[in-house]
């Protein structure tokens, strides 16, 4: 019985979410170039956008998924609308096309951390990793200040590019703008956005771990920190007091760099 309705729901998702083909034009203006994700709430192209010749990022929206999909793509165009941050992509234009909603974007180049780990080995000492957050935090800070709070701050959604840092996918944000309901929620949502840059901190340290990692392992006992550095994980991990505002990350984070310089 689950393999039948597995099968249903395949059969009406290739119905309602139509993938188009490479050299296919939508809503006249953008030309498929590239499928470059096919994912549970949107399918998200490389195309050409004819009118100017630039490459951009169209994203579709599954109607399948139906008035959940609907309100998550209000809510992360209305959060694009509200963000203009260099380290944001940005929102060229929403539009409908045969009965589907999309949204264009700004193109930027870059691989995602987990691309540029596991695909060219790359590595980074704790400094580097320390200044690579020191970016990422402040893209964090900023939307923080603007109400709103990523809530998906995972290392696929971080895109590197020589010295260029940008954070992306904003379908699982929160507004307070547009939620009024999650002002008192706002610092647990802020310390989930400041857990996960602990996350995305120790996945970057561990580059250049060279033992063998135990299921239980901590990394405290694996990794060699200066103190500075723990105090700050200690800290985003919610192990020790947790931060409560941004501005108190870069503080330490500052502090730590100075002190591994």
């Amino acid at each position: 019985m689950e393999t039948v309705h597995w099968l249903i729901k395949k059969a009406r998702q290739k119905i309602m979410d139509h993938q188009y083909l490479i050299n296919e034009v939508l809503a006249d203006r953008y030309k498929i170039e590239k499928v470059l994700q096919n994912g549970s709430y949107g399918i998200i192209y490389l195309c050409e956008d004819l009118p100017t010749g630039t490459q951009c990022v169209v994203k579709q929206m599954r109607k399948s998924k139906g008035k959940e999909n609907t309100e998550n793509y209000h809510q992360e165009i209305t959060i694009l609308k509200q963000l203009s941050h260099p380290g944001i992509p940005a929102l060229i234009e929403t539009f409908s096309f045969e009965d589907k909603q999309f949204f264009s974007m700004e193109f930027v180049e870059g691989k995602n951390v987990e691309d540029t780990l596991f695909a060219t080995g790359q590595q980074y000492t704790e400094k580097e990793c320390l200044e690579i957050v020191r970016k990422l935090t402040g893209i964090v800070c900023y939307i923080h200040q603007q109400g709103v709070y990523h809530g998906d701050i995972r290392i696929p959604n971080v895109l590197l590019h020589h010295s260029h840092l940008y954070l992306i996918d904003f379908g699982l944000a929160s507004n307070l703008h547009t939620e009024k309901r999650l002002k008192k929620q706002q610092t647990l949502l802020a310390q989930d956005d400041f857990f996960d840059v602990g996350d995305f901190l120790l996945f970057l340290l561990y580059s250049t771990y060279e033992g063998k990692i135990k299921k239980r392992g901590s990394w405290t006992e694996e990794l060699s920190l200066h103190p500075q550095t723990t105090l700050l994980l200690k800290r985003l991990l919610s192990i020790t007091e947790p931060y409560r505002q941004c501005e108190e990350i870069q503080s330490d984070i500052e502090k730590a760099i100075s002190q591994l310089s």
